[in-house]
């Protein structure tokens, strides 16, 4: 959700911040706009060739937590060389968090059934929605300054979620042998 989320509120809303908030020119957020999207698409490609040699998609999504972290604290600033390494780290950032959330169930030993990535895909679509759809509510208040701890505001909660899914899913469970009638002890 907030993966999504996050990607579609910087691309629909770093313009207008740094036009309105920070003072820049159009031409020169639509040129950050653009560096943003070629970023991620990098960062797609890295995934795509690196993917194979991953063996697990943990650090991939930590890693993607990180710079998605430090881009939203930069989204903070006002100043254009911000702007710009926000735009990109975020950029990258969010570029494989998708493809590795879709390959963590098999990771974890799940199925991933056409129900499960349809409810996966479902809320992907719906951060997408209403992410850029309440920061525009923020803008339409003038509330520009609101942009970078939104976007941080996302992070966290993603993170905080991806961490208590790590020590969840990682923690070894017991193993529980069914006892069949030949193996019941009766007295």
């Amino acid at each position: 959700f907030l993966a999504n989320g996050c990607e579609h509120t910087a691309a629909t809303w770093l313009s207008p911040y740094g036009v309105r908030w920070c003072g820049l020119a159009d031409e020169r957020m639509a040129v950050m706009t653009s560096n943003y999207w070629t970023s991620m698409s990098a960062g797609r490609v890295a995934w795509a060739v690196g993917s194979s040699f991953v063996k697990s998609a943990w650090p991939v999504l930590l890693l993607n937590i990180a710079l998605c972290s430090i881009g939203s604290l930069l989204f903070c600033s006002t100043s254009e060389g911000a702007l710009l390494a926000a735009a990109l780290s975020l950029g990258v950032g969010v570029s494989s968090i998708f493809p590795a959330l879709v390959s963590l169930p098999a990771e974890l030993r799940v199925e991933m059934t056409p129900q499960r990535l349809a409810v996966l895909q479902l809320m992907a679509s719906a951060g997408e929605m209403l992410c850029p759809f309440a920061v525009g509510i923020l803008f339409q208040m003038r509330m520009y300054s609101s942009f970078g701890p939104a976007l941080t505001g996302m992070q966290a909660v993603a993170f905080t979620a991806l961490a208590t899914a790590f020590f969840v899913f990682r923690t070894p469970q017991p193993s529980y042998r069914p006892i069949r009638p030949a193996d019941a002890v009766f007295h």
